[in-house]
């Protein structure tokens, strides 16, 4: 017994075709001018939990405690400019910051702990010990491990510098 199959027009079929595809180029293209995708490439991460971010071009309004991805500078010679680097913000325009070699303080709430790096980078604790308050348009960024690479180092970030928000993916 043969069965007989009807022949079904290819026009509709190529209308929804295009239709779909002018929908997937519009959404890709949306995607791909605001977000950007973020791995931590590191051995010692200073945000140990996530390896990929999700980052928000369009999010940079500035929110204690959110994470952010950021352009380095003047961090030379272990990162060159425009190094893209993800921290946790932990202060803001007129917080007051007192660093020592035991811990960072952030109006008076420990951010982070010790000076694990400065050994490495041949530098004794001590000389990263100040006091200081966030001006306008500043930022305090710290990451979560002792040996995060962080604010307590290289100081404030700029706004201007602030990239998007990062979400952690996995």
């Amino acid at each position: 017994m043969q069965i007989l199959r009807k022949s079904m027009p290819w026009r509709p079929y190529l209308i929804r075709l295009t239709f779909l595809s002018l929908i997937m180029a519009l959404a890709g293209s949306y995607a791909m001018t605001r977000y950007r995708i973020g791995i931590d490439t590191q051995k010692e991460r200073c945000l140990p939990d996530t390896t990929v971010y999700l980052i928000d071009l369009w999010d940079k309004e500035p929110i204690r405690g959110e994470l952010y991805a950021f352009h380095a500078e003047g961090l030379a010679p272990l990162y060159s400019d425009g190094t893209r680097m993800l921290k946790r913000l932990t202060g803001m325009p007129g917080d007051g910051v007192n660093v020592t070699a035991e811990r960072v303080l952030v109006n008076g709430v420990e951010v982070s702990t010790g000076m694990a790096l400065a050994h490495r980078l041949g530098v004794v604790e001590t000389e990263f010990s100040r006091s200081l308050t966030l001006q306008e348009n500043e930022y305090w960024f710290s990451g979560e491990a002792a040996t995060s690479f962080d604010s307590r180092y290289w100081n404030a970030v700029k706004r201007e510098q602030i990239i998007g928000r990062a979400r952690p993916l996995w």
